[in-house]
């Protein structure tokens, strides 16, 4: 997607600065094929593939330094983001990377065979909270405890909890897990360390889909795992928003069994997210998923740009009308003040306003993955006030 506004961004550019030199790098995107982005991007000086943590100063300098990589290998497991480098930093709330990998094994999932690193140490982690967090008069920064596949324990939420507490802070933070990674009877303890939104990655209900998807091999364990994960995050007032899927193979039976499920659950959820599978990567790399997904019904319906393939999930469900399904779906279990405050958690500037909120969802009716209705239910919501 980024392709055609990397070309503007390097043309204009280079026309105010003959002399800029453009490093292109994005592991996902690049795999191991640069040369295939550069023949997309010529305008490009270098491309450079997978992490480059560890050639950071021989790409900028042009010079080798004997052992860097070694040395910038061993900081990467404990690296940290400086947003006193952004411009306006106040204005962002910021992530912290507490691990890398997953591999879990998942088939939709660019990580499912990157081996999962260590969480963070508790200690090490505060400093960089303390190093990155601001007390001002904008919205409180809550940090995105950022990392594919969440495993914590017992050992590491107390930490975090002592470390916290040594530190003379309080912290609302936010994080991605899927339902067979965070036991529900760790819930307090992540909780009692500020613990306050999680995105929970259930991606369907449907037993047929979740083996599709090899997210499980006993779909019945898998549901009655998240069942107690939602109930223990409700009794400990941590929010959850739910992510689903809409895979390979979805007809009425799938879909009614995601939306029922999510209906029993409903008090326990705080908002939900939808949307179709897409496939990304080079030709060689998709052609060889796309296979993998016929098999459950799915066809290629069209490329908006190199590298991404949109699909039509059955005969049953196209891919227009998975966009509106996925719409549909979010917008039932998502109201608009709920929508706002999940955003303005992580994502919204920290001056961005429920009012400001309102206008923009005005000015762009009917396109939304929220309901509108109940608004002043929301607004009370979002603001403690009556509107």
């Amino acid at each position: 997607y980024a392709v055609a506004w990397a070309k503007e961004f390097i043309a204009e550019a280079k026309s105010l600065l003959p002399s800029s030199r453009f490093i292109v790098g994005g592991r996902w995107v690049i795999g191991k094929r640069p040369d295939l982005l550069k023949d997309l991007l010529p305008e490009a000086d270098l491309i450079v593939p997978d992490l480059a943590e560890d050639r950071i100063v021989e790409l900028v300098t042009d010079t080798t330094v004997p052992g860097i990589g070694q040395v910038q290998r061993r900081l990467t497991k404990v690296s940290s983001l400086d947003y006193s480098l952004l411009h306006h930093r106040a204005l962002y709330q910021p992530s912290i990377e507490i691990a890398r990998g997953c591999g879990m094994g998942c088939s939709f999932c660019q990580e499912k065979d990157e081996k999962l690193q260590p969480l963070k140490a508790p200690g090490v982690l505060v400093e960089e909270l303390k190093s990155t967090l601001l007390a001002d008069d904008l919205i409180e920064m809550t940090p995105y405890f950022e990392t594919s596949m969440f495993l914590p324990n017992k050992g590491w939420a107390d930490g975090l909890c002592t470390a916290l507490d040594q530190a003379g802070m309080a912290v609302k933070w936010r994080t991605e897990g899927r339902v067979d990674s965070i036991k529900p009877e760790l819930i307090p303890a992540l909780a009692a360390s500020g613990l306050s939104v999680l995105d929970l990655g259930l991606e369907s209900a449907s037993p047929m889909q979740l083996l599709r998807m090899q997210k499980t091999r006993d779909p019945e364990k898998y549901l009655e795992r998240a069942s107690r994960l939602l109930l223990a995050c409700a009794e400990n007032k941590v929010k959850v928003k739910v992510n689903i899927l809409l895979f390979a193979g979805e007809n009425d039976d799938t879909i009614a069994q995601t939306l029922s499920w999510l209906e029993k659950h409903r008090e326990c959820i705080y908002g939900v997210s939808a949307n179709p599978v897409i496939v990304f990567g080079w030709p060689e790399e998709a052609d060889a998923y796309l296979n993998t997904l016929a098999q459950f019904g799915a066809t290629r319906d069209h490329s908006p740009c190199s590298g991404v393939t949109h699909i039509n999930l059955s005969e049953r469900v196209s891919y227009e009308d998975s966009l509106a399904l996925a719409r549909l779906i979010s917008s039932r279990f998502m109201r608009a003040g709920r929508y706002y405050k999940l955003k303005s958690f992580s994502y919204y500037p920290r001056t961005y306003t429920f009012n400001d909120f309102l206008l923009d969802m005005a000015s762009e009716a009917g396109s939304h993955s929220f309901s509108t209705a109940f608004l002043e239910e929301c607004f009370e919501e979002v603001t403690g006030m009556a509107p």
